[in-house]
C-alpha cells in the first residue's frame, strides 16, 4: 500500500483500498509466495518428524546404553552411504527428466518415465546390496568386528528399499505433493518407532531388536506406497525407456559421488571417533551430532525439498536475473534465520543434552554449537549450487564435497589425538566452511548471487551478543530452563537485527503495512 494511502483520513483509506485494484505480483514475488507455502508445508512435516524425534529420542537414549547406541547410530550412517551408492543418483535424474508437456502431448510417455525410474533403481539397487552383503562378510574383523557385520547384515535390505523409496519421494516433490510427502515421512517416523518399542518389548533393548523394528518399518512403508503407482497404472516393468535410463544414470551417477563425499563429510568422523576414542565416546559424539542436526534439518530441509522444482521453473520461464533474484532473496533470508538458530544453539546446548538424552551424555553438550554452526554453513549450498544444477555440471559439485570430505579425514586424524571429540567437531566445521568456499566460487561464475556483507555482520554480531550474554542468567538445566533461553535468545536477537539492520526494519514495515491494507479492506466490506 502507497503511503498516500496510510496518510488519507480513514474514510478516505477505506475507498481508496476498495476502489484500487490489488497489484499484479512480479513473477519473483509470486515464486518466492509458492516457496514460502511449500516451505512452510514441508516444515510442517518436518516439524512433525522433529516432534516425534523429540519423543522417541529421550526414549532410546535411555532405553539403550551409551555405546549400543554409538553402534547403532554407527551402522545407520554405513547403511546411508551404501544406499547412496544402491540409488546411483536416479532420485536426481526423477527431478531432472521429469516434463510434464511432453507427458500430456506423447502418449505412453508419462509410464515410461515412471516405470524406468522405478524399475531401473530398484534393480541397481539390488545387485549393490548384494555386493555389500558379500563384502561385509569377507572383511578382516579387524576392519568389521563381529557386531558391526551383525547389525550391517541385518539392515543390507534396505539399501533396495530405500533406494525406492527415494524415487517415490522424488516423485511427489517433482509433481508439488507436498502433503502426501509429509504424510509418508511422518508415517515412516512414526512406524519405526513402534516397531522398535515392539522389538524391544519383544527380544529385550538391543541393537539387533532396534534394527529389524527398523527394518520391519520401513519395508512394509515402501510397499504400502508403491499401490498409488500401480493403481494410476504408472509402473509397468515391460514399458522401460532404456535410453532414458542410460540418460540417467548418466547424470545421476556423477551425483553418486557428490553424494557419498557429502556422507563422508557428515560422517566419515564416526569412523574415527571410534577408533580413537572408542564406543562411549561415538555413543556421546553421536548424540551431539544428532541434536545439532535437528536444528539444521529444521531449516535446510523444507527450503531444499521445495526450492529446486521452483528455480528450474524461473530458470525456464523468467530467465537468468531472475532466477539470481529468486535465490538472492531466499540466501539472505536463509543467513537471517540461520544466525537466530546458532544463538539459540549456543545458550539451550546443555539444557537440551540434559533433558533429551539424559545427564549421562553432558559430555555431547560443548560439540553441539560448533557443529550446529558447521551444519548451517553447509546448508547454503541449496543456494550456492543452484546454478551448477542448472548447467548440470555435477561433477563440479562432486569435486568440492569429495575435497572437503577428505580435509574433513585429515583434520579428524590431527585434531582427535589432541583435543578430543571437539577435535571431530572443528574437523566438521572447517570441512564445511572449505566446502562452501569452493562452491560460491565455482558456482557464483554461473550465477553471481548477490551478497549483503553488511547484513551478514550484523546477523553474526547480534547472534554473538545472544551467545554472550544469556548464560550470564545462571539458569539451571531444566525443561523450564531450556524454554526460557530459547525464547529469550530469539526475542533479543531479533531485537538486535531490527535495531541495526534497516532492510530487516523496512521488511517488518512492509509487513505491517500488509496487515493494515487486509484490515482496511475487512473493515470496509464490514460497513
Amino acid at each position: 500500500m502507497s503511503a498516500s494511502v496510510l496518510e488519507a483520513p480513514p474514510t478516505a483509506a477505506r475507498e481508496t483500498v476498495l476502489s484500487s485494484p490489488i497489484p499484479e505480483q512480479s513473477p519473483v514475488v509470486r515464486e518466492l509466495v509458492m516457496l514460502l507455502r511449500q516451505s512452510s508445508h514441508y516444515l510442517l512435516g518436518m516439524v512433525g518428524a522433529l516432534a516425534l524425534g523429540f519423543v522417541s529420542f529421550p526414549i532410546f537414549t535411555r532405553m539403550f546404553s551409551v555405546a549400543d547406541y554409538g553402534l547403532i547410530d554407527f551402522a545407520q550412517k554405513i547403511l546411508l552411504l551404501a544406499t547412496a551408492v544402491g540409488k546411483a543418483g536416479m532420485q536426481n535424474s526423477t527431478l531432472r527428466f521429469f516434463d510434464r508437456n511432453r507427458f500430456a502431448q506423447t502418449q505412453g510417455a508419462e509410464q515410461r518415465y515412471y516405470s524406468t525410474m522405478f524399475f531401473g533403481t530398484g534393480a541397481v539397487a539390488l545387485v549393490l546390496s548384494a555386493i555389500f552383503v558379500l563384502g561385509v562378510r569377507v572383511m578382516p574383523s579387524s576392519v568389521v568386528d563381529a557386531p558391526l557385520s551383525a547389525a550391517l547384515i541385518l539392515v543390507s535390505s534396505l539399501i533396495v528399499f530405500r533406494a525406492l523409496q527415494s524415487v517415490q519421494l522424488s516423485f511427489l516433490r517433482i509433481e508439488e505433493k507436498t502433503k502426501p510427502y509429509n504424510y509418508i515421512s511422518l508415517g515412516g517416523k512414526a512406524l519405526i518407532m513402534v516397531a522398535v518399542l515392539g522389538m524391544v518389548a519383544w527380544i529385550g533393548a538391543s541393537v539387533r531388536a532396534y534394527l529389524s523394528g527398523m527394518v520391519i518399518a520401513e519395508i512394509g512403508l515402501c510397499v504400502l506406497t508403491c499401490v498409488p503407482l500401480f493403481q494410476r497404472r504408472l509402473l509397468h516393468w515391460k514399458t522401460i525407456d532404456w535410453a532414458l535410463l542410460t540418460t540417467s544414470l548418466s547424470f545421476g551417477v556423477p551425483l553418486v559421488l557428490q553424494e557419498l563425499a557429502g556422507i563422508i563429510l557428515d560422517t566419515g568422523d564416526r569412523t574415527l571417533v571410534r577408533a580413537y576414542l572408542g564406543d562411549i565416546a561415538l555413543g556421546h559424539y553421536s548424540v551431539a551430532y544428532g541434536l545439532a542436526s535437528y536444528v539444521g534439518t529444521l531449516l535446510k530441509v523444507p527450503l531444499g525439498l521445495a526450492i529446486l522444482p521452483i528455480y528450474m521453473r524461473i530458470w525456464r520461464s523468467e530467465g537468468r536475473e531472475k532466477t539470481i533474484e529468486f535465490l538472492s532473496i531466499g540466501m539472505d533470508a536463509f543467513a537471517l534465520v540461520s544466525a537466530g538458530l546458532f544463538a539459540v544453539a549456543c545458550v539451550a546446548s546443555q539444557d537440551a543434552v540434559v533433558v533429551l538424552a539424559s545427564a549421562k551424555y553432558q559430555a555431547a553438550a560443548p560439540l553441539i554449537p560448533t557443529l550446529v554452526a558447521g551444519l548451517l554453513i553447509y546448508s547454503v549450498q541449496i543456494f550456492l549450487t543452484a546454478g551448477l544444477v542448472i548447467k548440470k555440471d555435477t561433477r563440479t559439485m562432486a569435486f568440492a564435497l569429495g575435497v572437503s570430505a577428505v580435509l574433513n579425514l585429515a583434520l579428524n586424524c590431527v585434531l582427535l589425538p589432541y583435543m578430543g571429540m571437539q577435535g571431530a567437531a572443528v574437523a566438521t566445521l572447517l570441512s564445511y566452511m572449505c566446502c562452501t568456499a569452493i562452491l560460491t566460487r565455482l558456482s557464483f561464475r554461473v550465477l553471481p548471487l548477490q551478497v549483503h556483507p553488511r547484513s551478514l555482520a550484523i546477523y553474526t554480531g547480534a547472534a554473538a551478543l545472544v551467545c554472550v550474554s544469556i548464560p550470564l542468567l545462571g539458569l539451571h538445566a531444566s525443561l523450564g530452563s531450556l524454554f526460557l533461553k530459547s525464547t529469550l535468545a530469539i526475542v533479543f536477537y531479533a531485537a538486535l537485527v531490527y535495531a541495526f539492520d534497516p532492510r530487516f526494519r523496512d521488511l517488518i514495515r512492509k509487513a505491517q503495512m500488509k496487515l493494515y491494507g487486509h484490515t482496511e479492506v475487512n473493515v470496509a466490506v464490514a460497513n
